[in-house]
């Protein structure tokens, strides 16, 4: 008896597919049917195969033909996050009705953060140059390492890294994956990368500069990303695994993942390997849920313990307004000698809401590792402490 394991999620979101078991799937939310163009009726025939299909999105249901097959399902102790968009005419709609109140303050942070820097967004979907393609994906791989650095934590993305590269640039000419940009002037500081399946999202590997980290660039990208899946008449907004807090905040529905084990009717041989699958799947769930509990117990621990990524230590005196001598030299904060400055340059042009075409940083020569942050109408101080200053 032959046994085939199918990843669905995988199947549907990365590579664009309804698997060939399945004649068609159904959109739960509005009951759409999508037809599978690469259904085999060779496989409906084989009577000495199981399938054991996981991962399944409970709103984008798959059939089967149940006058050939029977069907079992288990429940998955992964849950899904998702955004349904199918009511909402626009990002400020669907936040409105999401967070209420707190609306305000996701429509602050994007306003702050285009107050204080020339910002852009553009989405490559269906179109992009191969040059700008690379610089793109190395400046993304760029940032995930950085981030997840500065976490203690390692990359699931990173470690297929070379397999992502290869692959995306084809599928964004093709409509079937998109790059999401946030520029600051010319300089990415948001990229994430998406797939689509008949108009849904799923998006994939997200990371942004960490010197930005004050303006809440993730709220930032979802806002502006679910924009443009309104726009382009995209149904849901899929975040898929993991339960993250922002997951939770941002979606309208949480749901489990389904494991479904198919085999034929007429067959015995494949009723009894069904029935071990089921016992096997099920097993392995209740196992997971207890070793998954702890995992992030150690995982937890092991993070508090270990810090990777050191940042110098300072005071930063408080915001006033500008009075300084005007002898003291500038200094470039994006240069490599002080680019250590650069995070607390964006932190005082949040909290100061200066545009940072009007700010400078002057070393102040009178006292040892001291920086002045001018604005156009206000100031602070920065002092490094003896021994942590990295300049």
């Amino acid at each position: 008896m032959k046994k085939v394991k199918i990843d669905y999620f995988f199947e549907v979101f990365e590579k664009g597919l309804i698997p060939k078991i399945y004649p068609k799937i159904s959109y739960s939310k509005i009951e759409e049917q999508l037809i599978n163009p690469d259904y085999d009726k060779k496989l409906v025939n084989n009577p000495d195969t199981v399938y054991s299909v996981f991962f399944v999105v409970d709103y984008l249901k798959p059939e089967v033909d149940k006058r050939i097959f029977n069907l079992r399902k288990v429940n998955q102790f992964f849950k899904g996050y998702a955004i349904f968009l199918d009511d909402f005419a626009s990002a400020d709609a669907y936040i409105k009705y999401r967070f209420r109140s707190n609306a305000k303050g996701i429509r602050r942070r994007v306003k702050r953060l285009e107050s204080c820097f020339q910002i852009s967004y553009k989405t490559y979907y269906g179109a992009i140059e191969e040059e700008e393609y690379n610089l793109l994906m190395d400046c993304l791989e760029k940032m995930l390492i950085r981030r997840f650095k500065q976490r203690n934590d390692v990359s699931q993305s990173l470690i297929r890294w070379d397999h992502y590269k290869s692959i995306y640039f084809s599928l964004i000419n093709q409509k079937k994956a998109s790059l999401f940009v946030v520029y600051d002037n010319n300089n990415p500081i948001v990229i994430s990368l998406n797939h689509h399946f008949h108009g849904q999202l799923f998006s994939a590997i997200s990371s942004y500069d960490i010197d930005y980290r004050k303006f809440s660039l993730g709220s930032v990208e979802i806002y502006k990303k679910l924009d443009w899946c309104i726009a382009n008449n995209h149904k849901s907004y899929e975040m898929g695994m993991g339960d993250l807090t922002y997951k939770r905040e941002w979606c309208n529905h949480i749901y489990n993942f389904e494991h479904q084990i198919i085999y034929p009717k007429k067959s015995i041989s494949a009723a009894i390997s069904a029935a071990i699958e089921y016992l096997k799947v099920s097993f392995k769930e209740f196992v997971f849920k207890i070793a998954y509990v702890r995992y992030k117990k150690y995982k937890a621990k092991r993070k508090k313990s270990t810090v990777v990524l050191q940042e110098p230590e300072y005071q930063a005196l408080p915001i006033i307004e500008a009075q300084y001598e005007k002898q003291y030299p500038i200094i470039d904060y994006n240069s490599a000698e002080y680019n250590f400055l650069r995070k607390i340059v964006f932190d005082f042009l949040y909290t100061s809401i200066e545009k940072v075409s009007d700010v400078r940083v002057l070393k102040v020569l009178k006292e040892e590792n001291t920086y002045l942050i001018i604005g156009k109408s206000k100031m602070q101080k920065i002092v490094f402490e003896t021994g942590s200053h990295i300049a």
